[in-house]
């Protein structure tokens, strides 16, 4: 039987396989391509998203803005709308494509030669030709341990996209806690503002009329405009935190958000060091991102050792000289490891697993050294806040007794402001007490990947 491979054959077969080929798809890179990416969302779009995510450290929220926006409303907004995030996606693309490419085998190798008598005697002979059909085998040795290592590294990534998410997320919940405490501090000195600005006022016309000494009045004057600083100093905090919040929310820019009233703690009493600590790779996703590479490293290990034995390649050939005798048979080609035996890449290969295995040892150490160190800054923190507000309270007692006293016309006026501002000052140092609090929880919450309250 006689195989019967001709040039008509062979471009049939090549035309067969460009009809499988994929085609060019443009996409534009257009202002109007980006600003369509970076549109905000409606409310109604907001909400069904919200409900639609699964996240394997996110708890559900009941997606609700009509009294404000709550700090875990914020964190899923960021989620849904923060263009870092969308960028970030990216990647499970090109995992995805990177798996598909990793279980697909090497095309066969058809070559074909075509031979015509040029010179001598001619007379019956014919134009010879060749054909071979060969392909390498010896791919089916690694398909299965690259196949494994794409899918490591597409859970990998799978896993870094998901903390990134709940990094950002917790940055969006900080940040709705910072604003609502700047409103509140500011609010608290704009009323001490007023009373300094009428104590100003008073001690003006006092000096005018000779009841008031030079040193009163400047103080007065200079208590007013000391306090104006701090006031603008705070507004700008508030501002430039307004800005990251909507840069983290993929919010326009300048856009002002009415933020709801939210709990703000005075104690935290967070689970013991054992505690976080015992699953602590179970919840940090960045560890179970790192162990995924190193086992798709592992592969990468094996790939390099497996490809130090030759290529084998098998095929078919047919032929036909100029005599007209045809030929069939099958031939074999194999690579002779003199020189590269793939030393180099089983060396790189071997070294990336050593720093993999470095750096998810190094990261285990300092996630839990992070867990002690803010356990430690929030028992801290505590015991201010208790002394602060201890202080607090002294404070409040004697400014009633000294608004008693300012009702019967026992104490002068400045002398009431004062003592009315040393309790809107400890007021503010609490709520950054408080604040500092927010943050130490929020950071402990990032570095464990569980909530704390």
């Amino acid at each position: 039987m006689r195989l019967s491979f001709n040039i008509e054959n062979i471009l049939l077969l090549f035309l067969l396989t460009l009809t499988a080929c994929s085609n060019y798809q443009p996409k534009a890179l257009t202002e109007q391509s980006i600003h369509k990416q970076n549109a905000t969302l409606s409310f109604a779009q907001l909400q069904i998203l919200a409900s639609q995510i699964k996240h394997p450290l996110l708890k559900p929220v009941i997606f609700e803005l009509s009294d404000g926006l709550s700090p875990d409303e914020a964190a899923i907004i960021a989620i849904i709308q923060n263009p870092e995030l969308r960028a970030a996606r990216s990647k499970q693309g090109v995992a995805d494509a990177q798996l598909l490419q990793a279980g697909l085998l090497p095309n066969p190798r058809i070559a074909y030669n075509y031979a015509t008598v040029t010179g001598g005697v001619d007379q019956g002979k014919v134009q010879g030709y060749g054909v071979s059909l060969d392909w390498e085998f010896t791919a089916l040795l690694t398909r299965s341990n690259k196949v494994s290592a794409a899918k490591a590294e597409q859970q990998a990534i799978n896993l870094q996209i998901a903390w990134q998410e709940w990094q950002i997320a917790q940055a969006a919940k900080l940040a709705c806690y910072q604003l609502q405490i700047y409103d509140q501090q500011y609010a608290l000195l704009s009323e001490s503002l007023k009373r300094l600005e009428s104590n100003k006022e008073q001690i003006q016309k006092a000096f005018d009329q000779g009841w008031a000494t030079v040193l009163e009045n400047s103080t007065a004057m200079s208590s007013v405009e000391a306090l104006e600083g701090r006031m603008q100093v705070l507004l700008l905090q508030k501002q430039h935190q307004q800005e990251r919040l909507n840069r983290v929310l993929g919010q326009t820019s300048g856009l002002k958000i009415t933020y709801q009233k939210s709990y703000l703690p005075i104690e935290l009493l967070p689970p013991s060091f054992a505690q976080l600590t015992t699953d602590l790779t179970s919840h940090r996703l960045d560890l179970l991102a790192l162990k995924q590479g190193y086992l798709a490293q592992e592969e990468q290990v094996r790939i390099a050792i497996l490809q130090q034995f030759p290529k084998i390649s098998l095929g078919l050939t047919q032929t036909r000289n100029n005599s007209n005798y045809y030929t069939v048979g099958a031939g074999a080609a194999l690579s002779l490891p003199l020189f590269d035996q793939n030393q180099g890449a089983i060396a790189i290969a071997t070294a990336s697993r050593q720093q993999l295995f470095d750096e998810y040892s190094n990261r285990d150490f300092q996630s839990k050294a992070d867990v002690a160190e803010l356990l430690t800054t929030i028992i801290s923190i505590n015991a201010e806040i208790k002394t602060a507000r201890a202080g607090l309270n002294q404070l409040a007692s004697l400014f009633n007794a000294y608004t008693t006293s300012n009702w019967e016309g026992q104490i002068d006026q400045p002398t009431y402001y004062a003592a009315w501002n040393h309790l809107i000052d400890k007021q503010v140092e609490v709520l950054t007490l408080q604040l500092h609090l927010i943050e130490a929880q929020v950071a402990l919450e990032t570095t464990t990947g569980r909530y704390v309250l």
